[in-house]
C-alpha cells in the first residue's frame, strides 16, 4: 500500500528541513540561496482580524505566491513546487508553477499526484484561468506526467542572461 502524501504551504520555519530535498535535485544551490528564495516567496499573509477566527494552515494558500511542499504521513518531503498568481493580459489570472521537484521512492506517480491536487486548488482558490507549469527541458518524466494529466505546450519561453554579451 503506497504512503499518503499531503500538499503543505511551505513557511520560513519549516523552509530549513526541506533543503535536502532541493540540495539533492539541484547540487550547485547553496543553503543562502534558499534561504533567500524562500524569504521572497513565503511572505506572510495579513488575516481579516475583525472576524477573529483562526484560518489554520488554509490562510497559508491564499497567498498570491508560495512554495507548497509534499510530505509524506512522517513529515519527510518529497517534492515541491514554487508558484505565482499573476494577471496575464490574454489569459486574465493564472497559477505559474516553476521550481517542480518531485523524488518517487514507490513505482507510481502519488507525489505528483498530490503536486497536481495542490495546483487545483491553488487555482480554483485564486479563480485562476489556466496553469502554467514551468519545466526543464531534460525532465522528461515530469513532462511525460503533465501531457498525460491534460497539460499542453503554451507560450514558448526564451532564456538569456540578464546581460547577454555583445560579440566582437
Amino acid at each position: 500500500m503506497p504512503e499518503v502524501y499531503q500538499a503543505l504551504p511551505l513557511t520560513s520555519q519549516t523552509a530549513d528541513m526541506t533543503f535536502p530535498l532541493v540540495q539533492m535535485l539541484q547540487v550547485d544551490l547553496t543553503f543562502v540561496r534558499w534561504r533567500a528564495f524562500v524569504d521572497k516567496y513565503c511572505l506572510p499573509v495579513i488575516k481579516n482580524e475583525q472576524a477573529g477566527q483562526d484560518y489554520g494552515d488554509s490562510i497559508l494558500w491564499q497567498r498570491q505566491r508560495g512554495i507548497i511542499v509534499i510530505a509524506n504521513e512522517r513529515g519527510y518531503i518529497h517534492g515541491l513546487f514554487s508558484y505565482h498568481v499573476r494577471d496575464d493580459m490574454t489569459d486574465g489570472l493564472v497559477l505559474h508553477v516553476d521550481n517542480v521537484m518531485a523524488v518517487e521512492i514507490v513505482t507510481g506517480n502519488y507525489v505528483l499526484d498530490a503536486m497536481g491536487d495542490a495546483m487545483t486548488r491553488l487555482s480554483s482558490d485564486h479563480d485562476c484561468h489556466n496553469v502554467y507549469v514551468s519545466l526543464g527541458e531534460m525532465e522528461g518524466r515530469l513532462r511525460d506526467y503533465f501531457a498525460k494529466a491534460g497539460f499542453v505546450p503554451s507560450k514558448v519561453r526564451y532564456c538569456a542572461p540578464a546581460t547577454p554579451k555583445l560579440s566582437a
